[in-house]
């Protein structure tokens, strides 16, 4: 009989214990999902990093004064002046 009793006593705790399971093993679930996402989002920055300095690299290399004219403010006089 107390053995009995001592199972109705636990009852209404353990179903409150089985909602925190429930919520850890959503947490856990969510966590590693996050943990993919930011994993992935590091690689993908890191590549972007590595395609602007290419991008850097090119247009140091490359010699800009010689396609464009110096601009000239007196000579170069927008139209409504």
């Amino acid at each position: 009989m107390t053995k009995h009793k001592n199972f109705d006593d636990q009852a209404p705790l353990s179903a409150p214990i089985e909602d925190l399971q429930v919520r850890i093993a959503f947490l856990d679930d969510l966590v590693e999902q996050l943990n993919d996402q930011v994993a992935q989002q590091s690689l993908e920055l890191a590549d972007l990093q590595k395609q602007m300095r290419i991008l850097y690299q090119r247009m140091e290399s490359s010699d800009l004064s010689e396609g464009i004219a110096v601009f000239d403010p007196m000579s170069n006089r927008p139209p409504h002046y």
